[in-house]
Order: C-alpha cells, then sequence, then structure tokens
C-alpha cells in the first residue's frame, strides 16, 4: 500500500483515532472540532470528532496563492466539488469491504432512532482504509444530525452511536471557511445546511485567505510573505479574524521591491470581517508603519502614522499617528 502524502495522512489518522486537530478558537467542550489547512498548493478543512468511531467532513481545492504541489510535497491533496463535503468514514466503525466489494449501500445516518438517510454509493478508499462518500452542503441528513443529541452509523454488521455535540456549530464554521476560499479561487460555493433545515445565510469570508489572495494577484502569481505581512487582530468584536496586510513585507516573485511602495511609505490594507461583505474590498491607506493599538472596548485599532506639516505643528516631530477604529457601523480614523 502506498503511504499517505502529508495532509491526507493527517485527516486519516483523525479519521481512524477519532481524533481532530483542534483551533485556538476551538471551545474545549465540543465532540466535534474543526482544523484547517492551506500550505500554498492546496487548502482543506475537516469537521470530526474527538473521540469514538471515525467519520470526518471534509472539503479541499487549489490554495489561493497557487504555489505547486511539487514545491509543497502536497501530491495527494483532498480535492472536492464546490458546494459539497467529502464524507470519511473508517473501516472500524462500519467494516472493511466484503470480497473485494469496493462499493455499498447499506450505511445509514439514523437520527432520533427513527429518520435514516441512506449513503448511496458509499465508496472504498484503499488507501486510508477508509469509505467515502460526496454529499451536497445542504443534505438533509447533516441538518438532522446538528439539531439532535447524537446519531447512529447503521450497516449490515450492526451500528455505531455519535454524538452531535457541536456539529451544528461546527458544520457552520467548516461552510463558512470553505466558501470563504473557494470563493477566493473563483468558485461558487450554496449556502450550507444549518440545525433548522434551511439554507444557512453566507457567512463572511475568511479575512486571512481574503489578504493572501489579494496578495497574489497584486504580484501576478505566489508572493512571499515576511514577518509582519498579515497581522491578526480583533477590530469589529464579532469573534472572526480580521487581518491587516503591510505590502512593506510581500515580495513578489523576481523582485526586491513591493508592488505598492512609494519612497517612504506602503499600502496597508485592513481586512474588516463586518465591513467586508458590504464594501467587497479592504479599507486601504499608504503609510510608513502600522500598529496595533489596544481600545478600552476591548477591540483593536490601526494606528498608521504618518508624515505630514500637521504632525511637526502639533507634535513638535516629523511624524505622527492616526488610529482607526471600529464604530459598530463603520471603520474609520480617530477625529
Amino acid at each position: 500500500m502506498r503511504r499517505a502524502g502529508g495532509r491526507r495522512a493527517a485527516v486519516a489518522a483523525m479519521i481512524l483515532l477519532g481524533l481532530a486537530a483542534v483551533s485556538a478558537a476551538q471551545p474545549a467542550d465540543q465532540d466535534w472540532t474543526v482544523s484547517q489547512f492551506d500550505d500554498g498548493s492546496y487548502f482543506s478543512a475537516t469537521l470530526a470528532p474527538m473521540g469514538g468511531p471515525g467519520m470526518a467532513l471534509v472539503c479541499g481545492e487549489r490554495s489561493p496563492r497557487g504555489l505547486s504541489g511539487l514545491a509543497t510535497g502536497n501530491m495527494e491533496p483532498d480535492i472536492t466539488p464546490a458546494g459539497a463535503f467529502r464524507v470519511y468514514i473508517s473501516d472500524r466503525t462500519i467494516g472493511p469491504p466484503r470480497q473485494e466489494a469496493e462499493q455499498r449501500d447499506d450505511v445509514m445516518i439514523v437520527v432520533g432512532g427513527q429518520t435514516g438517510f441512506r449513503l448511496r454509493g458509499l465508496r472504498w478508499n484503499e488507501l486510508f482504509s477508509t469509505w467515502q462518500i460526496d454529499l451536497p452542503a445542504g443534505d438533509p441528513s447533516l441538518a438532522a444530525i446538528a439539531a439532535a443529541p447524537g446519531f447512529e452509523l447503521r450497516h449490515r454488521g450492526g451500528r455505531a452511536a455519535l454524538s452531535s455535540q457541536g456539529f451544528g456549530a461546527g458544520l457552520s464554521r467548516l461552510a463558512g471557511y470553505c466558501q470563504s476560499m473557494f470563493a477566493a479561487i473563483g468558485k461558487p460555493w450554496p449556502g450550507a445546511a444549518t440545525a433548522g433545515g434551511g439554507a444557512m445565510p453566507a457567512p463572511r469570508p475568511a479575512m486571512r485567505q481574503m489578504a493572501v489572495a489579494e496578495t497574489a494577484r497584486g504580484c501576478r502569481g505566489p508572493a512571499t510573505l515576511r514577518p509582519g505581512a498579515i497581522t491578526p487582530a480583533q477590530i469589529d468584536g464579532d469573534g472572526v479574524e480580521d487581518v491587516i496586510l503591510n505590502w512593506a513585507a510581500v515580495r513578489c516573485p523576481g523582485s526586491a521591491l513591493s508592488p505598492f511602495c512609494g519612497m517612504s511609505q506602503c499600502l496597508v490594507s485592513i481586512y474588516v470581517s463586518a465591513l467586508y461583505p458590504l464594501r467587497g474590498k479592504p479599507v486601504s491607506v499608504y503609510a510608513p508603519s502600522m500598529r496595533l493599538q489596544p481600545l478600552t472596548n476591548g477591540n483593536d485599532g490601526v494606528a498608521l502614522s504618518a508624515r505630514l506639516p500637521v504632525c511637526r505643528n502639533l507634535y513638535g516631530t516629523d511624524s505622527c499617528e492616526q488610529i482607526w477604529y471600529w464604530t459598530g457601523a463603520d471603520f474609520v480614523p480617530l477625529r
């Protein structure tokens, strides 16, 4: 059997062992957790239980950064359709194939002991000893799981019980990341299912991925991001990561200069998650430097330096700062 490469080996381990990599913002009391991955050639996200039988939902495609898989060594990525999740189920949970059969129709997701959803066309993945099937993001089985305390995977050889604790929140996070990443590479992503059974409202794009994709567009190819190129922040207080892209730390292929820099200042692009859907672009200002400024309301402000005659008149120096902050409706400079 071939050795599983990079990320897919990690995903296989999650499914087989019932463990998922926990992101920094993941609550500790949730059974289902979301992990995210992007090595510059491919991205993926996984929703999997922390313990118990192995099952996982995955999405993945080319990374917005556009690196070659040869450069990163990622030669066996997960490539899934837009608007769908790949469901992996371990052979330890529903059994291995019988008599070399590579497809089966006997597995059902059963919620509440009565409502069943048959997984027709489960295919055997010999590389990872898992079964897999692609389900639409709005599949009713996912909404049913999210709305119940638990569910079962029933098959001809028995049944396995799984908790749904954290599945609904994890499904929303998974759909939000997948939708934003597919959008960054120009592929539409339909709304995912919610616990109420309807379509999930379009989530706010992942600001970090949008910023990285913008560097690739600005450089007309994969960009080199030096330390300080992307600074995480919590500007609007909504719990979604905001980022500041400092073009001074971005280098394009074949150039020692940044694409949006002048003699003494560079473009600073601020991606605010609450504002981005309204503007469709970041707030961009030219400045010699930037830093985060903690505010009394617990949010982050962005201090942008400037070299203006008014600074000398007011402060007796050639440089000063202007602090930008979130008002609750807009991101503006403090007057």
